[in-house]
């Protein structure tokens, strides 16, 4: 046999390497390249270059796209159609799609079909700082950006990030014949399909996107390939007026979801129509992560429409850590993990650190599951005017712990049974303690200024103030993390609650604004969220509006001009009054108050403090909810002929409109000494839950 001479055998080798190098690695060696795009330019450019650029997106798709490759997109421009590009980045050096130029993101509004921007086996490929639309006059399987991995072999490298995504004509019916469609209609779909036979995907960000009014849901991971998808990571995105469910992650190893928003989930421009959602939640993956994030204001549903879920098919841990959740029509926590197709691997669900307020309902044990480990610990229940509902896994096989927690409500009961463990909770308000809590407190917790939080970052009223019974005096729970809500330390000891920080001092509100810690108004689309009382009973935005009373109105009554609702509905609104300090700065001949009674209380003592030390006590009259006229020096801003109560029927929101009685809006003034200036207006005592007393929608001095 005939020997290679060495410098024979590398050239052979080198020459063997280049011919069988894979695209990836010949992308690698080759040169960037950048392609412009403006649709609203003469055809027949090259793209190379941006005064000659291409001009649709059907010369997109015909390029061969490698690694680095960059196509920009002009800013303030439409290309309509779909964009379907071909190609894979490297490691390190993506395909990205962009925008240049100044203005607005450039849009890729889509034909109505199933996507709009349609990735096939793409790996390494960046989607930013665009706009896509899929509008169609009627709903269907439709998606905003849709990824679907069809090969066996794994994928890698996707990246979406800063962009808007809306308008999306979804399907938003989980019932029926095509039932099917809802879990693949979003604004943001990732999909393996057939099922266990194509290629799972390493590395799926998703950050930093606008996603609005698109049909069925906001961000969906769909169905699990060959194996589990790694490395995903989704946050800052907000999600707001979706017909569906907030953030899915299905079929993925340690996901990691966090500092998410998701508002109004059912609503928008598609909104849902039967069936279930919820907020964020994961399925047939590994040891889920939340953190961080906020859901509020979702719509009823048939079951569902919690906040948080840890659904079906999950092994080792499904955590939910440091959120915030307000006013979903669902409550707190759905237990779902027998609820699927998937087995029910009896995963450990940990709910700590998270902070609810008037998100009441934690329904642990759904489907009858008995047997999935529950861990519910140092979270605090602020229920102003939701009953507490609670039901969690019991029996033979059951572990379930509530322990550290603060429960502060009008009314609800706990439930006991064999293997629930209580241990060092507070209950305040109209809620028991269970009698197998050794440690329980059922004094006041002394929260800050409970109510009071408009979002994840604006939770300091849950803060514990000097003196509270909840500081320092929890239990030691194992596995307890290593901080709380606030991002203080959790060591040796821990406090009851979401919060463990160092005591706090009295809040003097800087505002009137800033005190509201109640929900009066609701829209007739979702009359759930909001309660002037423990009943659920609210103004009806619509209602007030048909009056002449609509959102940010100057209302002007005795001098002062007052304004009325300055947020979107179902979002707080009022002080319901309970003994609040709010700087109130200025000199006038008298204070003028916008607002109601409630459970036929009609009028309390406010005091004023003037700069100089001098208070004094007004008697401030308002007339209560139901009164169609007002008391002496009173007047009636607005009467609506009706007003909203919760939901008979989830899919029909006017279930929620009662036409029992009337109901009035009031304002009232007294007299103020105009020689001294006003410092502050402390409100009447009284509890901040919705039960009786008084709610202040606004208060100016006038001259």
């Amino acid at each position: 046999m005939r020997l290679l001479r060495p410098t024979l055998v590398a050239a052979v080798a080198l020459a063997c390497a280049g011919a069988l190098a894979p695209p990836a690695q010949a992308a690698a060696a080759a040169a960037a390249r950048n392609f412009f795009v403006d649709c609203t330019a003469p055809p027949g450019g090259s793209g190379r270059d941006a005064a000659e650029p291409l001009t649709s997106l059907a010369e997109v798709n015909a390029l061969r796209l490698q690694a680095k490759d960059k196509v920009k997109f002009r800013a303030g421009t439409i290309c309509a159609g779909r964009l379907e590009p071909v190609g894979s980045g490297a490691p390190g050096r993506p395909i990205t799609f962009t925008s240049y130029g100044e203005g607005p993101k450039p849009i890729i509004q889509g034909d109505g079909g199933e996507w709009a921007v349609h990735l096939v086996d793409n790996s390494h490929i960046t989607i930013e700082k665009l706009h896509i639309t899929n509008p169609a006059a009627t709903t269907a399987k439709r998606t905003g950006v849709q990824y679907n991995s069809t090969t066996p072999e794994p994928k890698a490298g996707l990246v979406l990030r800063d962009l808007e995504i809306s308008d999306v004509a979804g399907w938003g019916d989980k019932t029926g014949a095509n039932s099917g469609w809802f879990a693949y209609s979003a604004g943001i779909s990732v999909q393996a399909l057939p099922e266990g036979k194509v290629g799972y995907i390493d590395g799926i960000t998703i950050t930093g996107n606008h996603v609005h009014d698109t049909g069925g849901g906001g961000i969906k991971i769909s169905r699990k390939g060959t194996d589990y998808h790694r490395n995903v990571y989704i946050a800052r995105n907000t999600i707001r007026s979706v017909g569906g469910d907030g953030i899915v992650v299905h079929a993925a190893d340690r996901p990691l979801v966090e500092h998410n928003l998701f508002d109004d989930g059912g609503g928008g421009k598609y909104p849902y129509v039967n069936g279930n959602f919820a907020g964020m939640w994961p399925i047939n993956s590994v040891d889920p992560v939340f953190q961080y994030n906020e859901v509020t204001r979702q719509r009823p549903t048939i079951f569902d429409s919690t906040a948080w879920d840890c659904d079906g098919g999950i092994k080792g841990t499904c955590v939910y850590q440091y959120n915030f959740s307000h006013a979903n029509a669902g409550g707190f926590y759905l237990g779902c993990q027998s609820c699927t197709e998937f087995p029910n691997y009896r995963a450990t669900a940990i709910l700590r650190f998270n902070i609810a307020q008037d998100d009441c309902r934690i329904a642990g044990n759904a489907a009858g599951d008995n047997s999935s480990p529950l861990w519910i610990h140092n979270n605090t229940f602020f229920c102003a005017s939701e009953k507490l509902n609670v039901a969690v896994p019991n029996g033979p096989s059951a572990g379930t712990k509530i322990v550290n927690n603060i429960f502060h409500a009008a009314q609800g009961t706990l439930p006991t049974g064999q293997n629930i463990t209580y241990d060092s909770n507070v209950y305040y308000g109209g809620v028991a303690a269970p009698a197998g809590d050794a440690a329980a407190i059922t004094a006041d917790p002394g929260l800050a200024a409970p109510g009071t939080a408009t979002g994840y970052g604006d939770a300091s009223g849950y803060r514990l103030l000097a003196g509270s019974p909840a500081l320092g005096t929890g239990a030691l729970v194992e596995g307890v993390g290593g901080r709380d809500y606030f991002g203080n330390p959790v060591g040796t000891s821990v406090s009851r609650g979401a919060y463990s920080g160092p005591a706090v001092g009295p809040v003097v509100h800087g505002s009137v604004r800033a005190a509201y810690n109640n929900v009066g108004v609701s829209s007739d689309r979702n009359p759930n969220v909001g309660g002037l009382s423990t009943s659920g009973r609210s103004y009806s935005g619509q209602g007030l509006e048909a009056a002449g009373l609509r959102p940010g109105q100057t209302v002007t009554a005795f001098g002062a001009d007052l304004t009325w609702h300055p947020g979107a509905y179902g979002t707080l609104d009022n002080v319901k009054a309970a003994g609040q300090t709010i700087e109130l700065p200025g000199r006038g001949s008298r204070l003028v108050l916008l607002g109601t009674g409630v459970f036929k209380v009609r009028s309390g003592v406010f005091k004023v403090t003037y700069t100089d030390g001098t208070v004094e006590d007004k008697t401030v009259r308002f007339g209560d909810f139901w009164d169609a006229t007002a008391p002496e020096g009173a007047v009636v801003v607005a009467r609506s002929t009706y007003h909203n109560i919760t939901q008979t029927d989830h899919r029909n929101p006017a279930s929620g409109q009662t036409r029992e009685s009337g109901v009035s809006v009031f304002a009232h003034a007294v007299p103020l000494d105009p020689a001294r200036t006003v410092a502050s207006v402390t409100l009447p005592g009284g509890s901040p839950l919705a039960d009786a007393g008084l709610h202040v929608f606004d208060m100016k001095i006038a001259s």
